[in-house]
């Protein structure tokens, strides 16, 4: 195996900022104490929970929640730290190897979360549009597996000489060397592999399963004929969960391709702020993807002795496929 990195950087040599802590690195070393902490604190409550409630949550649905978690959870305190300390050094803080490893450590955990991401849609979608047909706990578990094969096949190739990985621009991480252009390497179509698989594919596949959940759901409104306050609040979160996918990811895939193949100059803090929000996704992703499930929900509310009024859906008049469609939209969200 061969890998080249943008910037050599000598085994004994570390490479600190010469501006100092600069308010640039003061700001990013802040947010990334501020995602370190709550991204462990939530996501290590939502495994804890799980845990302690494994006859009620083990869902399949949940299965591959906790597969996200487990990987936000490791990039909180494994990841985000190396980074911040290179922040308050003012520059990448350590050497070569660990810029390499870094590197494909990160690339790695986001894709295997926008992976669990497209599997947690999907399996949404299967569930209100094929009712008869429910997925098992196994499946589940073949699911996750899938979705780090498909991480790891997106994050080794440079490891044979296919891409690269370097410093970023903001010089406080590494990841792909998204401005790099070697012919040896390949390093463009390496590239346009990534923002094809990685970013466009699951976007698309996320969109439409989730907009044909809202089609499902509006045929059942008609169906009973009334207005279904449940459908509005699962649109409400649909587009929640979209919008923060974007968020997260659309300005980091944005700025690597067009450095990439528009050979765009970027500053320090231009490269930064999509890192940050890419690496942000680790503290809402359990609060939107947990938060918003009803038996999680009352999980907490039970541990933290939270009592509230529970409110019921009158459902009258409902076809018995409706009445499934629902239940089990309602269960992918348990």
């Amino acid at each position: 195996m061969s890998l080249n990195l943008s910037t050599k950087l000598p085994d004994d040599v570390l490479i600190v900022g010469e501006q100092g802590l600069d308010v640039i690195y003061i700001f990013a070393a802040i947010v990334l104490g501020i995602i370190g902490f709550f991204g462990f604190i939530l996501n290590l409550l939502v495994i804890l929970t799980v845990v302690k409630n494994a006859n009620m949550l083990w869902t399949p649905n949940n299965v591959v929640l906790v597969n996200m978690v487990v990987g936000d959870l490791l990039v909180a305190a494994l990841g985000n730290p190396i980074a911040m300390t290179s922040a308050i050094a003012g520059g990448w803080y350590w050497n070569h190897k660990v810029c390499l490893w870094y590197a494909w450590f990160m690339t790695t955990m986001g894709f295997a979360s926008i992976g669990n991401l497209t599997v947690m849609a999907i399996e949404r979608f299967l569930l209100v549009t094929c009712p008869m047909k429910t997925l098992s706990i196994r499946h589940a578990y073949v699911l996750a597996l899938l979705v780090w094969i498909y991480a790891l096949s997106l994050s080794l190739p440079p490891f044979f000489n296919w891409g690269t990985y370097g410093l970023e621009a903001g010089n406080i991480s590494c990841s792909v060397s998204w401005e790099l252009h070697d012919p040896e390497t390949h390093n463009d179509s390496y590239i346009g592999f990534l923002f094809i698989f990685g970013f466009f594919l699951p976007l698309t596949i996320i969109i439409s399963s989730y907009c044909g959940i809202i089609r499902s759901l509006k045929k059942i409104r008609k169906r009973i004929g009334q207005n279904n306050r449940r459908e509005r609040k699962i649109t409400m979160m649909v587009s929640l969960m979209i919008l923060a996918f974007l968020i997260a990811w659309l300005p980091y895939a944005v700025l690597a391709l067009a450095v990439q193949y528009f050979y765009v100059q970027t500053s320090h803090i231009v490269a930064v702020l999509p890192a940050l929000l890419a690496k942000s996704s680790i503290c809402y992703n359990p609060i939107i993807y947990a938060s918003l499930n009803v038996q999680f929900c009352r999980t907490w509310k039970q541990m933290f002795s939270i009592n509230t009024n529970s409110r019921t859906v009158n459902t009258t008049g409902m076809t018995t496929l409706s009445k499934i469609k629902m239940k089990n939209f309602n269960r992918s969200l348990k």
